[in-house]
């Protein structure tokens, strides 16, 4: 276990060439060729390094995401399969051509404002629950793995539910299939909501509110003003905020910088006398 302190030469890092939109992240260190947050967490190197320092954190993280039904026996096959998408970058991957072999390696703490133990997390849930949601699909559409499956036989026993005849297929098939598919679709909105819930909160959390009160039902900005003890105007810019958000998170684009609330000038007397001479 490597301790997330070391009495070394510190390197610090200059924030004076970063973007604009960096210069308010977190200050951090390198350290022995590790990121140092400002909190004093050491960023894994590599993949060996952050299964050695925390070897329960990946099957922890598929217990908090499945069922509470699903098997022991999948939660342990999901586990792995996401270690592995952690050990090995793919093959195409653009990270390979500047000597990266894992996704631990590829976390950059000027891309995600810092290098603390919250933001390197961050990174890790985002990487896992990508992979988990491609792998959670691939294994809806195989029909043997969908639950409530039941056995399709020649002979039919009323005594068994678990079996049924053609005539039952046939008879339920469209309304089995629009089941299916809307299971689907809900489960992939709140994947979907998730993923832009932890993007909100890691670009701009001040509009999760204007969130929060449109979930609720308030379609209007006065009834959104309303449920949050503001005015129709802030209102107004959160959820037109929100919006840019969401188009930088469906296009990948680069979040613009927040406006500065507009501030009507008042006109000084002495400057109203002036031009009425």
């Amino acid at each position: 276990m490597q301790s997330n302190t070391a009495a070394v030469e510190i390197q610090r890092v200059n924030f004076a060439n970063f973007s604009v939109e960096n210069r308010k992240a977190d200050p951090f260190t390198i350290v022995d060729g590790h990121y140092v947050g400002h909190d004093g967490f050491v960023v894994p190197k590599d993949f060996d390094e952050f299964h050695e320092r925390f070897p329960e954190y990946v099957r922890n993280w598929v217990s908090r995401h499945v069922d509470r039904s699903a098997p022991r026996e999948d939660v342990e096959d999901w586990a792995q399969d996401l270690l592995i998408h952690l050990r090995y970058l793919p093959a195409t991957s653009k990270h390979r051509e500047a000597g990266k072999q894992d996704i631990v390696q590829t976390f950059d703490p000027h891309k995600h404002h810092g290098a603390n133990v919250a933001r390197f997390f961050n990174y890790i849930n985002l990487c896992l629950g990508n992979k988990f949601r491609t792998m959670h699909l691939k294994r809806m559409k195989n029909p043997l793995c969908r639950a409530g499956n039941v056995s399709i036989g020649g002979r039919f026993d009323e005594s068994d539910s678990a079996q049924v005849d053609d005539e039952f297929c046939h008879a339920h098939s469209a309304y089995l299939r629009g089941r299916c598919q809307r299971q689907e679709r809900q489960q992939d909105a709140r994947q979907a909501l998730a993923e832009f819930s932890e993007f909100l909160k890691r670009e701009d959390s001040s509009v999760l509110p204007a969130m929060g009160a449109i979930a609720a039902g308030a379609s209007t900005p006065g009834a959104g003003a309303k449920l949050l003890l503001t005015t129709r105007t802030d209102f107004c810019r959160m959820r037109s905020r929100l919006r840019e958000l969401g188009r930088c998170f469906h296009s990948g684009e680069r979040v613009p910088r927040k406006r500065r609330p507009y501030k009507r000038r008042v006109k000084s007397p002495e400057a109203t006398l002036g031009s009425g001479a």
